[in-house]
């Protein structure tokens, strides 16, 4: 794949992420950790991991119809700026500041994802959309490589406050970078249009928009809703089992940076559905998934749990770019802002359960046992795969 084949808004998108998420990343896989300070029962620190989702879902729609309405840049532009509000929550540490931390997550990611998904994938050619939308995420990709290799010798020197305040610093850096290259301007009234939103004729509308392309996109719909459970999962079990074996917090860091490295050849995975059929390749890595989450729940080395999570999460992120294609094949472009919103909804629905099953399982069983539930839900997506294939 060539580089100048990608759209400049794409690799611009790529470069702010890069800094938006960098700070974020020396410290977020390590909250769950942080949060086990402060609260004693693991299915509580499940329900606060997966509060971001929970907010995002409840935002997703209002924020899509936005987006369709003001255009993707204000939209962006303004998740930024509530990206730098988690870490300040963070630093007080209190259980309601935590808390409060958790939903300015949410707030933001859905403020940036829905615009800046949709804003990528309206900028890309068919032909190289996979690609591209590798790219787009190439900057978090990075990010969430290095972030943590770094975090971890900052919190086991210095303590959690250092990589905290690295956090917002590197957002707000993000913000004028993203006003210089890209811009804000809204293509209409803000105001007005946020009134509208309050109208249950915009729902009416969304809802009858989703009813008539349902038969379009509910695989992709259903493929995003099982891939985030998994993806979501692994944010609660793998930082507290590696805790619970005695992990240092730089071992930690090594290995969620190791994890995060295929995240950085996720384009190879784009040109891999491009080139094999992009259902093909989520039935292809949802098969090896499935034997390998199951072989996690047996696992009692740290050096194992490193290497068969490296491995799980390569699988994992490689669905990203074959879904999302997917989807983008079968929406009609002139709703596609709304349909990405629902899309969203479905993913941050996935993302919510992820944690959920984890806490749940691992306080009624153990954290091993939670590997074998997301090892079932592995399988959901190769039977779901091989249901919808046309042989």
């Amino acid at each position: 794949m060539a580089l100048q084949e990608i759209p400049k808004i794409t690799k611009y998108l790529s470069v702010v992420l890069l800094f938006a998420w960098l700070g974020r990343s020396t410290v977020w896989n390590f909250l769950p950790v942080y949060f086990q300070l402060h609260i004693d029962q693991v299915f509580l620190i499940g329900v606060l991991t997966s509060l971001p989702a929970f907010v995002s879902l409840m935002l997703d729609i209002p924020v899509s119809n936005y987006v369709q309405r003001v255009g993707e840049k204000f939209v962006f532009f303004t998740g930024l700026i509530f990206g730098i509000m988690p870490a300040a929550a963070y630093i007080l540490a209190t259980p309601a500041f935590l808390f409060a931390g958790k939903l300015f997550e949410g707030v933001t990611k859905s403020l940036i994802w829905n615009s800046g998904w949709s804003l990528s994938m309206k900028s890309s050619d068919e032909e190289t959309e996979s690609e591209s939308l590798s790219v787009f995420t190439l900057g978090v990709n990075l990010s969430t490589i290095l972030g943590p290799i770094l975090g971890g010798y900052l919190i086991l020197a210095h303590g959690f406050q250092i990589v905290f305040l690295l956090w917002i610093l590197t957002s707000a850096i993000a913000v004028p970078v993203f006003a210089s290259y890209i811009g804000t301007s809204a293509k209409a009234n803000r105001v007005k249009m946020m009134e509208k939103l309050f109208e249950s004729k915009t729902y009416s509308n969304d809802i009858k928009h989703l009813k008539n392309n349902w038969s379009h996109v509910k695989d992709a719909y259903a493929l995003v809703f099982l891939s985030s459970i998994i993806a979501s999962f692994f944010w609660l079990a793998v930082p507290l089992m590696l805790e619970e074996m005695g992990a240092t917090y730089a071992e930690m860091g090594l290995i969620f940076g190791f994890a995060a490295l295929p995240s950085a050849f996720q384009i190879l995975f784009g040109d891999l559905a491009d080139k094999i059929g992009r259902l093909k390749t989520v039935l292809l890595l949802a098969s090896l998934l499935t034997p390998l989450l199951l072989l996690m729940a047996y696992v009692e080395s740290i050096v194992l749990v490193g290497i068969l999570f490296f491995f799980a999460s390569a699988l994992t992120l490689g669905m990203s770019p074959a879904i999302h294609s997917i989807f983008d094949k079968n929406a009609p472009e002139e709703v596609e802002s709304e349909l990405v919103g629902f899309m969203e909804s479905f993913k941050h629905t996935g993302a919510l359960v992820g944690p959920l099953m984890a806490g749940a399982v691992a306080s009624l069983f153990s954290l091993a046992a939670s590997f074998a539930s997301a090892a079932f839900i592995s399988l959901l997506i190769l039977l779901y795969s091989i249901k919808i294939y046309k042989f």
